[in-house]
Parts: structure tokens; C-alpha cells; sequence
């Protein structure tokens, strides 16, 4: 007889196994969440999901190359601090309409980012995501409200803790699938199917696979659309951009870097 009883758990085990779609087309979103209700969850990425930099350093599809431009500067980190003064555009302007489309019809909606809460330049812990999605037209704060500033438990190897306020749950580089469930724990939550969305594969392995020993139906969704976008990249000009950031702090655009680079050139030939 035992046989019936491992049936039976792969059949528990198959009713909630996630699954992970690859796509670039926010079109595929729209309908895989079309089915979501007020019982269900919709978690976002922020970084290259709803919002990408304007330049081309700053790009993904240029991440290996700015990577190694600081790669030297390890007490700092300027991968954040740089991407908080530059420009930003959202990755698809559908997304804001349809995610506020989604909570007229009070499905649950949060970003989840691997940020930490603490940044550079930001006087509260927490605030400055918000602060920047609210720019672009993205409130996540209506669902928990009730909840302002929850923290969750911090592992010895990272700096500082996880922590959910306002509508954003940052992970502070923890995997992302640990700090969902500890977040849904910690509420008592148990929705009936939960959508997750991010640009990283690895983000969306991780929170498939806890969801899935936590028996929650769930859908991983690999969005691509900000790693394909064209990166018109000029080698001198991204050092240039890094450098005079680490000197003044200042983040120049790529027409203000090249104006600069260029009236330095024509001071040179003349001379």
C-alpha cells in the first residue's frame, strides 16, 4: 500500500509545483494575471522590471562592464548610489495602468526588490524605493496598509535586515524566496496562487522553488524586455561618467558626459 501514499503526495506535490515562463512581451503578464483575485498575490520586481536607467552603462545588457568599472571601490556601493541620482523610464508604460487596473479590483499587488532598505542619501530606512516607484506612477501601499514598517529576521552574512514598509518588501540581498515566506509567515498569509516578476532568472528560481515546498501555487515569470533593450555603449565615455561620479558625486546623462568629453577635445585641438 505504499505506493498509494507516494501517489498521493506527488499528486499534492503536482497541484502546487510552480511553474516559470520566459517572455518579453508584458502582453504575456497581462493575461497569466488576468485570473488573480482579492485571495491571490502579484509580486514585482523594480530594477530592469518596472523601471530601467536611461544610460547605457547603467543599462543591463552593459551590467558585466559597469561591474568591473567599480569592481575597485568596495567600500562603496556605487552600483545603488549611482542608479539613485541617474534617470530613470519606466520599462513598459502598460505596466502602470494595468497594475492599478488590477487594484481597483483589490488583488494584492507588492514589489519585491533585493535592494537593501538603507541607502546612501535616504534619511528612513525604506523610504526611497517608494519614493521612486510613486514618481512613475507605482503605489504599492494600498493592500497592507495597516502595516507601515514590518522587519524580518536578519542572516549573520548580510548587513542589514530584510524589511517590508509601504508596499515594498526589500530583501537586503537575502534570497528573495526566503523573505516571501518569512513575509507571508509572519502575516499569516497563505494565498491561493501567487504571480512573481523579475528580470533575473535566479530571483524567480528562488521564489518558485520556496513557494513550492511551502505548497502555494505559483507562477514565476523571467521578464526579459529591459535585458534586450538596444546599449548603444561608448567605452570612454562610461569610464569618464563612473569617475567623475566617485570625484563629485554627481552622475552625468550621456549627452552631459559627451558635451563634456566633447568641449574637452575641441580645448585640446586648439591649444
Amino acid at each position: 500500500m505504499r505506493w498509494i501514499y507516494f501517489f498521493a503526495v506527488f499528486i499534492m506535490h503536482a497541484a502546487h509545483a510552480g511553474q516559470i515562463i520566459t517572455t518579453n512581451d508584458f502582453s504575456d503578464i497581462e493575461i497569466e494575471c488576468s485570473s488573480l483575485n482579492k485571495n491571490s498575490l502579484l509580486l514585482f520586481d523594480v530594477d530592469a522590471t518596472l523601471i530601467v536607467p536611461n544610460d547605457a552603462i547603467l543599462k543591463p545588457k552593459a551590467k558585466d562592464f559597469f561591474e568591473k568599472l567599480v569592481a575597485s571601490y568596495t567600500d562603496r556601493d556605487l552600483f545603488r548610489e549611482i542608479r539613485m541620482k541617474a534617470s530613470h523610464s519606466v520599462v513598459d508604460s502598460r505596466s502602470v495602468d494595468f497594475i492599478r487596473m488590477l487594484q481597483k479590483h483589490k488583488v494584492p499587488i507588492l514589489a519585491l526588490t533585493a535592494a537593501p532598505a538603507k541607502v546612501k542619501g535616504s534619511e528612513c530606512s525604506g523610504n526611497w524605493r517608494v519614493d521612486e516607484l510613486r514618481r512613475f506612477g507605482f503605489d504599492f501601499q494600498n493592500i497592507f496598509q495597516r502595516y507601515n514598517c514590518i522587519m524580518l529576521p536578519k542572516s549573520e552574512q548580510y548587513q542589514q535586515s530584510p524589511m517590508f514598509k509601504l508596499g515594498v518588501l526589500y530583501s537586503s540581498f537575502h534570497p528573495k524566496g526566503d523573505i516571501l515566506i518569512a513575509f507571508l509567515q509572519h502575516l499569516n498569509l497563505n494565498p491561493e496562487k501567487i504571480i512573481f516578476v523579475d528580470d533575473e532568472l535566479k530571483h524567480v528560481q528562488s521564489v518558485i522553488s520556496c513557494l513550492d515546498k511551502a505548497g502555494i501555487q505559483c507562477v514565476g515569470i523571467h521578464y526579459t524586455a529591459a535585458n534586450e533593450m538596444p546599449c548603444d555603449l561608448n567605452l570612454e565615455l562610461a569610464r569618464f561618467q563612473v569617475n567623475f561620479f566617485v570625484e563629485n558625486d554627481v552622475w552625468l546623462s550621456d549627452k552631459e558626459g559627451l558635451d563634456i568629453l566633447s568641449n574637452h577635445l575641441e580645448h585640446c585641438q586648439i591649444k
